[in-house]
């Protein structure tokens, strides 16, 4: 891997853990720095980082049309380096709102290291779909990876005798890696300034509103019916007899088949191609009914695998059909991330007064939406124009 794939994708980690490290001890943390224990204060803080990001998220989109992704990167890193040590230091629990809700904006931005890593795939002198499909593999596999690296990091931010030291420690991970991606990408030139930008731009006018309002209806349902699963699973499982260590394990035991299946995601792509989507969607469907309809604890767990199997397979479907529709270059990207993003806002929504008939309820609901997508999937729309050979950078490192 080449040292610009490398940090691109050390940027798409540290996003994914600094976005979730904290999130399942806010309770604890809040109580501990601000001795504010009441549950709706983790609730608002949720809901205003939530926002400030499906905000954020299309505007740095729009700043993607005038300067490359990777300087956007450097501009996020830079600013999240300021903001997570001021959250350290933070003197209130409204302050660390406000800061959070910046840090979020910053951390936007991050997102853009994304397409910039598929587009360096493309402009090797093996791109394509195949090298692209590598791409997407790459990140599946630092999406899952980041849920357990982001549990153990926030576990141990929390065990510190002054856990502000450890929320201030990601200002460190953000300089560093600042200085990596200025090293590393910093000084390149935007993809081919006299001739490959006015090819983007075509792309960009070219991109069908058909394609990319399919792309994103896929997208929102498959990342909607994920996560409102996800909320009350454990007290499910604890119905059930599992126990707290019980309901953990079941918790990642769809990362943990995600991970073993995605070995074979070029085989079975070469096999399926485009009902690769469909067929993994209605086995990520499978799995959410056979949960929601296990009366024990031995069924649970089959239906948790089933689940992830689909998951893995479905996660790396779902994005070669968006940059399908999007390219790496432009705002569409941005655009399709923000609706996912509202669908992901929309979830435990869903999912609160789901589980307010029955605890199997939003596992029913996921399984419902995934039947949805797998429809949606069935033929795609094409895209106009074709994709360019690079719309990020054709230089090597």
């Amino acid at each position: 891997m080449s040292r610009a794939k490398l940090v691109l994708i050390s940027v798409i980690g540290l996003h994914l853990v600094a976005e979730t490290a904290l999130t399942p001890f806010l309770p604890q943390l809040f109580d501990r720095l601000y001795a504010v224990d009441e549950p709706g204060a983790t609730g608002l803080y949720l809901w205003i980082c939530r926002i400030v990001g499906l905000a954020a998220l299309p505007l740095w989109g729009l700043a993607a049309r005038r300067w490359p992704l990777h300087r956007l990167v450097l501009a996020g890193l830079c600013g999240s380096a300021v903001l997570d040590l001021l959250l350290g230091l933070a003197p209130s629990y409204a302050a660390y709102t406000a800061l959070s809700a910046a840090v979020v904006t910053t951390n936007s931005a991050l997102l853009l290291a994304y397409p910039a890593f598929i587009a360096e795939h493309d402009a090797g002198p093996a791109g394509g779909e195949r090298a692209r499909l590598a791409g997407i593999c790459s990140i599946v596999v630092v999406f899952h990876v980041s849920v357990v690296v982001a549990t153990m990091v926030g576990a141990g931010v929390l065990a510190l005798p002054e856990p502000r030291v450890g929320i201030s420690a990601f200002a460190v991970l953000d300089v560093l890696l600042a200085v990596l991606t200025y090293r590393v990408l910093g000084k390149r030139a935007p993809a081919g300034v006299t001739e490959a930008a006015p090819d983007a731009g075509v792309r960009r006018r070219g991109v069908g509103l058909a394609a990319l309002a399919q792309a994103a209806l896929i997208g929102v349902a498959f990342d909607f019916a994920v996560n409102v699963a996800r909320p009350f699973f454990t007290e499910f499982a604890d119905d059930l007899g599992s126990g707290s260590a019980g309901s953990a394990v079941l918790f990642f035991l769809p990362s943990v088949a995600a991970l073993a299946v995605l070995p074979f995601v070029r085989r079975c792509h070469d096999l399926l191609g485009d009902r690769l989507l469909p067929l993994a969607l209605a086995v990520a469907a499978a799995g959410l009914a056979w949960q929601a309809l296990s009366p024990s604890l031995a069924g649970l767990a089959g239906g948790r695998l089933l689940f992830g199997v689909g998951l893995g397979l479905g996660q790396v479907a779902v994005e070669l059909w968006v940059f399908r529709a999007t390219g790496t270059a432009g705002p569409a990207f941005t655009v399709v991330e923000t609706a996912r993003s509202a669908g992901l806002l929309a979830a435990p929504v869903a999912a609160a007064a789901a589980v307010s008939y029955d605890l199997a309820l939003p596992l029913a609901v996921a399984a419902a939406v995934h039947l949805i997508a797998t429809g949606l999937s069935l033929r795609r729309v094409p895209v106009p124009l074709p994709e360019p050979a690079l719309a990020y950078s054709k230089e090597t490192s």
